[in-house]
């Protein structure tokens, strides 16, 4: 035999047995499509402006997001709105994962990529399933555990498994999905800052006050009517109080209707805004939570703001962070030194 007869003799079984492994790897026929760079929900991307409904079941936690026309709710939360956002990055995701490398397919080890079925307590996977009512399943994908930079160059990966597949994969792709319920609430109350705010009156459950106030939003807040003998602190941070309502934001979330405030037992801070805004906070402490229920009133260009603040806020009762609970429940004694000789 010639030796360049030898040579490409030698080529062709070097190719035959690379694509013999080849084939092991990436199945053919229906499966085909699951090489290296491949989507693993192709078609997607397309798909997700079908969809009506979302399930993320991790561990015994269930959250379920529905469509209401063009807006999203959380069924869990009596229909309270979702964090847009966050959906948005959910089908993002979701639309570029594509696949790397096949891994295990053995459920004695899926603990240790977290791809093990969901559902189950002590479970770290997390079963995110979208649909449609007139299409059915548009996505079913077991996600487990994240590698950052696992691809070099700052590419995340993670590993999946489709939930009647065996056969479990790293793929390129992050996915951020909490399994606190909260995380996927439209969180955004009220921002108000503190240079719109011209008065506060905090009012205890047993009809203790605090009224700070000031003229002009370039005065210092100051106390209003305080007693013959009050004396602020020299470290006491009188103006704190006006800050509450920046960047105010829920910890939880239930249908007024389901959570009645009594007649007594109940504190309130009252705000009133330069413009004409006045906003009155129900406090309630109750199952460990400062809750609070919101009522708006408005005078000239502030008419507008308080009713859409009222449609928007009154159906509902809300949890606050606990450092803006502490605000809103400031005492005098708080700000002001003992009388001497008390």
């Amino acid at each position: 035999m010639k030796p360049w007869g030898f040579l490409a003799l030698v080529g062709v079984t070097a190719a035959a047995v690379v694509a013999a492994v080849l084939l092991s790897l990436w199945p053919v026929g229906p499966s085909a499509d699951r090489g290296p760079g491949a989507a693993v929900l192709p078609g997607f991307a397309q798909a997700a402006e079908q969809a009506d409904h979302v399930v993320l079941v991790h561990g015994d936690a269930r959250i379920t997001l529905v469509r209401q026309g063009d807006k999203w709710a959380v069924e869990e939360k009596s229909l309270y709105p979702v964090d847009t956002g966050k959906l948005r990055q959910l089908f993002l995701g979701l639309a570029e994962l594509r696949y790397v490398e096949p891994k295990t397919k053995k459920p004695e080890l899926y603990a240790r990529l977290e791809v093990e079925d969901a559902g189950k307590p002590d479970s770290k996977s997390t079963l995110v399933t979208v649909g449609a009512e007139k299409n059915g399943v548009l996505a079913a994908l077991i996600l487990g555990q994240r590698r950052t930079d696992a691809l070099g160059g700052g590419v995340d990966g993670i590993y999946l498994r489709k939930p009647d597949d065996a056969q479990s994969w790293l793929a390129r792709g992050s996915m951020e999905l909490p399994s606190d319920i909260a995380a996927w609430l439209d969180r955004k109350l009220v921002d108000i800052g503190e240079d719109k705010i011209k008065e506060v009156v905090l009012t205890q459950p047993d009809g203790a006050k605090l009224d700070i106030a000031r003229d002009k939003p370039e005065d210092k807040f100051a106390l209003k009517d305080p007693p013959a003998d009050a004396k602020i602190k020299s470290d006491a941070p009188i103006d704190e109080p006006a800050r509450a309502l920046a960047t105010l934001e829920l910890a939880d979330v239930r249908a007024a209707a389901d959570m009645p405030f009594p007649a007594e037992g109940v504190g309130h801070a009252v705000y009133t805004t330069f413009d004409g805004l006045t906003i009155d906070i129900a406090l309630l402490d109750k199952d460990s939570k400062h809750w609070a229920r919101f009522s708006a009133q408005g005078t000239g260009d502030a008419e507008k703001t308080a009713s859409e603040l009222n449609e928007r806020l009154s159906p509902w009762v809300y949890a606050l962070l606990d450092y803006k609970a502490k605000l809103l429940t400031t005492k005098l004694s708080d700000l002001t030194a003992p009388a001497k000789g008390s």
